[in-house]
């Protein structure tokens, strides 16, 4: 018997086999804090298996701050975590964890249009992008920057009770219920040219609020390659192995240009990014706080686990999914040979017509040359009677004209 996780496995390999015919087929790691994306900049696509979840933990390196003590919480590493599922492969549902206070705030996101849709199709057309829409930091937490750092445990000296406020530097950060929208084309590169690679390539825009605009009010201390809310990115996937994934990354997530890679193994997910890239922190920034966190580039880590809740719940109901990807397999590769004879019948069948026509018009031009022969015979008969009927008139008529 298949354990569950091969169960899944096998299930994954037979839908992404059956789903081949229709184009090249992408997958996405969970970003560093709200669900499947790039390095932080979502993208149009949901995974397309309902009851599919990923878990991830990520880590961004910020300098000591234990000379700060409203900002401890960071003291050099600032960790988050988040869960995601997905249903009907439209929709995904996820909660983040913000530090280690914890904070935390849910997201969710939705495809409108799904470009597997248009693959089969001839034209332009079959290279319509996906579009997705979604929301983030969906809480009580709606004072965080694009880091989720925002807020700090205090203990109240009278209560002795712990409570959880806004630091102030966050104040003026007006980031809960951020909108987004994006776009999302990805191809492999054989199917522009068969005897390419299959090298996967993506490309993602789109705009947001909050967390893609808001800045609470720092500006240049804060970031010094916004885009204004527009945020972008393009990944690239390389398949060294079997059941290996290799993809490397570069974004602007409208504040910042990121790099990253990650490599992927049955689900286990490893990624490491460079953050912040050219940033650069000004001596004359006063505001507290600011340089332990902005101005300079970070380096982050990102470790991640996807699977089933189905292959690992209910294995019976995920090999009953085998044995019907396995059956509509079959069945597809017995209506592929009746294609192929049927197409090797075809051509047959037209060869042996040009065959008869060509008999054919070889006939009617030896019929037309046995006229020609005849009619010509006739002509020379009838001018040899001319001839001697001249010949023969007697002296001094003349032949009629």
């Amino acid at each position: 018997m298949l354990t569950n996780s091969r169960r899944f496995a096998a299930a994954l390999g037979l839908s992404l086999a059956v789903a081949a015919r229709a184009g090249a087929q992408q997958s996405y790691p969970q970003t560093l804090y709200f669900g499947e994306g790039l390095i932080d900049i979502p993208v149009a696509w949901i995974s397309p298996v309902s009851g599919d979840f990923a878990l991830s933990f990520s880590g961004v390196t910020f300098r000591n701050t234990a000379a700060s003590p409203q900002y401890g919480a960071l003291n050099g590493l600032n960790t988050n975590g988040a869960a995601e599922f997905s249903f009907f492969g439209r929709v995904g549902i996820g909660i983040a964890f913000y530090s280690d206070n914890p904070e935390w705030g849910f997201f969710f996101s939705g495809l409108l249009l799904d470009q597997e849709q248009f693959r089969h199709k001839t034209g332009s057309i079959r290279w319509m992008p996906s579009v997705a829409v979604g929301l983030r930091n969906v809480g009580p937490y709606d004072h965080i920057d694009r880091y989720t750092i925002g807020y700090d445990l205090t203990r109240d000296p009278a209560t002795g009770s712990i409570t959880d406020k806004v630091d102030t530097l966050h104040h003026n950060f007006k980031t809960g219920e951020t909108v987004y929208g994006v776009v999302t084309k990805s191809f492999a590169l054989n199917e522009i040219k068969p005897d390419w690679s299959n090298t996967n390539l993506s490309f993602s825009v789109g705009f947001g609020n909050g967390l893609f605009k808001d800045d609470g009010g720092l500006g240049q201390i804060y970031n010094q390659h916004s885009w204004g809310g527009f945020f972008a990115g393009v990944k690239a996937d390389f398949f060294p192995a079997k059941n290996t994934q290799v993809s490397v990354m570069a974004e602007n997530n409208a504040w910042s240009y990121n790099l990253g890679s990650y490599i992927e193994w049955r689900g286990l997910r490893a990624s490491v990014y460079w953050l912040d890239i050219g940033q650069s922190q000004s001596d004359t920034v006063t505001t507290p706080g600011a340089k332990n966190i902005y101005g300079y580039s970070k380096f982050a880590f990102s470790l991640g686990w996807s699977s089933n809740v189905l292959g690992l719940v209910h294995g019976d109901l995920l090999q009953k999914k085998v044995d019907e990807l396995e059956a509509e397999r079959n069945q597809l590769q017995a209506e592929i040979a009746q294609r192929q004879q049927r197409i090797v019948a075809l051509q047959l069948e037209i060869n042996r017509y040009e065959a008869q026509n060509l008999l054919e018009l070889e006939q009617r031009r030896s019929q037309a040359e046995t006229e020609l022969r005849s009619e010509r015979e006739a002509l020379q008969k009838l001018e040899d009677r001319l001839k001697r009927l001249e010949q023969n008139a007697p002296p001094g008529t003349t032949p009629p004209q």
